[in-house]
């Protein structure tokens, strides 16, 4: 409460020095960083202590009997542990080297909290540090990573840079170099081989080359953006198989969390709880409609990141997170509502807590975490008019 107080207040400000900006953004994560991280964490040095062992994480879920030997006094608070590994190789080889240095939730926070930081300092000079509030002193993004302990920021820090090196002042906006093209591709293909939810967005790129009628140009998007992926999953494939995504989960294939869509489709429709694959179909068809009708990176990535939230069976409050960068250029107000009601999604592990396992929502806590999404992309046409002081005029990096 009291650091979304200040946040709010933060809207109302004509100017910020470096100092207060940084002074705030790392003050506060380093305060967070003492917080009781959430249960993701548990997965990630477990993981990456299994890769210090010789083991691959995707041979075995954390519940194996051939793991015995190797579990830890905090073993049992890893969750989902019939699941194997969920996580691209490039998020595996970062938990790989730092359980190699010491499996330290401490160590593993810093790591995520020093990708967020970084993302501060990219928006900051691209937009300012009175825009780039709207990120640096977000409660959700400080919560998230260096609260939470959640890895996210390691795939938004590629993602941002990719984003912010593709559309830069000083380029032509009809026609980037090509350099600026495959750069971002392979930025694009490091964030997607630390999170799969970057995949999508590499597909602008190669659309918006095609579209010019650069074919080689697209082909060269395309390897590009599929290298970081290919070579980081080499150690954990085989020529008979390649186990990166756990697709007989029933976590991933039916699993329900603080949905929105799929909650609405399932009070009409009892069955779509048992697949939740029939929500990739209006993804596609929401992809193909920004794929026509937009023209800018950061414009059709927070398009797809709103669609992805709004459609997707699993939610958790930190991916609310994704959007908070391309919102510090959009002004988008919901996501700064988002930001504070994101927080109502923690009834959830907090009722666990109390042994109610059902994970659902009230119908007054779901609408009251996605309500001010929805009124305050309604309203953004019309808050932008009062957020001008929060100028994003670009600066050259």
């Amino acid at each position: 409460a009291l650091m979304g107080a200040g946040f709010v207040m933060a809207w109302g400000l004509r100017s910020v020095t470096a100092c207060w900006f940084w002074g705030v953004a790392i003050a506060t994560r380093l305060l967070l960083l003492a917080m009781y991280p959430g249960d993701d964490i548990w997965r990630y040095l477990w993981e990456g202590l299994l890769q210090t062992q010789g083991l691959s994480p995707y041979d075995y879920p954390p519940n194996a009997e051939t793991l015995i030997p190797l579990r830890t006094e905090w073993w049992s608070q890893i969750n989902h542990p019939d699941v194997s590994a969920i996580y691209p190789p490039v998020a595996q080889f970062g938990f790989r080297l730092l359980a190699h240095l010491t499996p330290s939730v401490l160590l593993f926070k810093a790591a995520f909290t020093a990708a967020d930081l970084g993302i501060c300092w990219l928006l900051s000079r691209r937009f300012g540090y009175l825009a780039t509030l709207l990120y640096a002193w977000n409660p959700l993004v400080i919560y998230s990573f260096a609260g939470g302990g959640h890895y996210d920021s390691w795939f938004l820090l590629p993602l941002v840079a990719a984003w912010l090196w593709f559309e830069r002042p000083h380029s032509p906006a009809d026609s980037p170099p090509p350099l600026h093209w495959l750069g971002s591709a392979v930025l694009i293909g490091i964030s997607i081989a630390v999170k799969w939810m970057s995949l999508p967005i590499l597909s602008f790129l190669a659309w918006q080359s095609l579209r010019r009628g650069k074919w080689l140009l697209t082909v060269g998007v395309l390897l590009a953006g599929a290298l970081p992926l290919a070579i980081s999953a080499l150690p954990f494939c085989g020529l008979q198989s390649c186990p990166l995504i756990p697709t007989d989960s029933t976590f991933v294939n039916y699993g329900r969390s603080a949905e929105l869509i799929p909650h609405l489709v399932a009070m009409v429709w009892e069955a779509s709880r048992q697949e939740n694959r029939f929500f990739g179909l209006p993804l596609a068809f929401l992809l193909v409609v920004l794929l026509l009708r937009t023209k800018r990176l950061e414009k059709f990535a927070e398009g797809y990141l709103i669609g992805l939230l709004m459609l997707s069976p699993i939610v958790h409050g930190w991916y609310f997170t994704w959007l908070i960068p391309f919102s510090v250029a959009s002004r988008n107000l919901g996501v700064r509502l988002i930001s504070l009601s994101a927080f109502i999604y923690f009834a959830l592990p907090y009722r666990i807590a109390l042994a109610d396992t059902s994970w659902v929502l009230t119908s007054l806590e779901r609408w009251g975490l996605w309500l001010p999404l929805i009124i305050g992309l309604l309203l953004t046409p019309f808050a932008q008019t009062f957020l001008r002081r929060g100028s994003v005029s670009p600066r050259l990096m």
